[in-house]
């Protein structure tokens, strides 16, 4: 079967066919899940299968599918333009990916806490009460997808948030959007940059932006130096594979809650700072070995 279109498309064209086909996977994904809301009286939203299914679609339809057809239309295999190649130092990239990771946990995690407690100005009060509506709704939705104590929800969590949640979003921004912003603005480093921002904004967890934006930076420029979308795709898999694990096995715990409420310490802001020292300096030793492939 031919490409719908013979000739390469431009990094603008692909940006718009990318968002025109998430635009319609938002409302095929929603269609869905009347149909099976109406057919199969599956409408019940503190079900945690119903919201597993939920956020399987529009993983599938919003990033996943969209990624793959922009990358198949551009006149190439998908896996050549999403940069899905093999690499004898592909060991080592994703190493060093787990590693970096690891370092900036601490940064992270105070940018977390930073952005928790920032407040708009009282003539933009009623957009703050959206926001934090909007951000309890996500957050009791994650409490009830992750609710379950046992082996095999475990397991579906790993497969659908750790694997294939990793892999569709992987696809979507850094194989396609940040690759077509490089090409579009001439600037490798801004479209690192721009691609994180929309990560981070299309997730809608505006008390949960800043943090969000720094690991798509990290992920952006992973595969920016690794020039292989398998380090992202690998990196992210880590993040949301060790959250996973953190919250079965320690979610109700005293340990969880004192580092969900860690105080925004002169301490804390240090290690924050060394967490972003050595993070920079793991990134500048993965530049230089990676650019040696």
């Amino acid at each position: 079967m031919k490409p719908i279109i013979t000739t390469p498309l431009s990094g603008k064209a692909r940006i718009f066919y990318l968002f025109l086909f998430s635009f319609v996977g938002l409302f095929v994904a929603g269609g869905m899940m009347q149909f099976f809301s109406v057919v199969f009286g599956l409408n019940d939203f503190v079900n945690p299968w119903y919201i597993r299914l939920n956020t399987f679609l529009q993983s599938l339809l919003i990033f996943f599918l969209p990624a793959y057809f922009v990358a198949w239309m551009g006149g190439s295999r998908p896996s050549s333009f999403l940069r899905l190649q093999k690499s004898d130092k592909l060991a080592f990239g994703i190493g060093m990916a787990v590693f970096i990771f690891i370092a900036a946990m601490p940064m992270v995690s105070f940018l977390t806490r930073l952005n928790e407690q920032m407040q708009l100005p009282e003539s933009l009060k009623s957009i703050e009460q959206w926001m934090q509506r909007t951000e309890d709704q996500a957050a009791a939705a994650t409490e009830i997808l992750l609710s379950g104590r046992n082996a095999g929800v475990l397991i579906v969590n790993f497969l659908l948030i750790g694997v294939f949640a990793a892999l569709a979003e992987e696809f979507f921004f850094r194989g396609v959007l940040q690759q077509s912003f490089a090409e579009m603005f001439k600037n490798e480093h801004g479209a690192v940059w721009i691609a994180a921002f929309l990560f981070s904004a299309m997730h809608l967890q505006f008390y949960g932006f800043l943090p969000r934006l720094v690991l798509g930076v990290l992920l952006g420029y992973l595969f920016l130096y690794g020039r292989n979308l398998w380090l992202p795709i690998a990196a992210h898999f880590f993040n949301n594979a060790l959250t996973l694990l953190v919250i079965f096995f320690f979610g109700e715990t005293d340990f969880m809650q004192r580092i969900e409420n860690q105080p925004l310490t002169l301490e804390f802001g240090c290690w924050a700072a060394i967490s972003l020292i050595v993070t920079l300096l793991l990134f500048r030793f993965y530049k230089k070995r990676m650019e040696d492939v």
